[in-house]
């Protein structure tokens, strides 16, 4: 497949392939300004504000928390071996209805 550009001309392509030299002050003055070294450049800088440093510290807390809260685990663990786990039916039927109606 042949593709033609025909938009381009001599003069848009000086200076293309020469490996970025820059030689004089031919084409871009910015370019040859830069390549002399007499442009100052601003380096960028960020500051968080509170709210993002606050954000990220509460990331990290909550990183490390555990995923699973172990003590009641071993607490139902316990109550279900022994037999005095108890369901009470009603807060678990309010429960799942709570669940139902807040799903969107």
């Amino acid at each position: 497949m042949v593709i033609e550009i025909n938009s381009l001309s001599s003069g848009n392509l000086r200076n293309v392939g020469d490996g970025g030299n820059v030689k004089g002050s031919q084409g871009n003055p910015a370019v040859s300004r830069v390549a002399a070294g007499k442009v100052k450049t601003k380096e960028d800088t960020f500051d968080k504000t509170g709210s993002a440093a606050m954000l990220q510290e509460l990331e990290g807390r909550i990183a490390q928390m555990p995923v699973v809260n172990a003590q009641q685990v071993e607490a139902v663990q316990r109550a279900l071996a022994t037999g005095s786990f108890t369901i009470d039916p009603q807060s678990t039927a309010g429960k799942l209805l709570f669940m139902e109606i807040s799903l969107p």
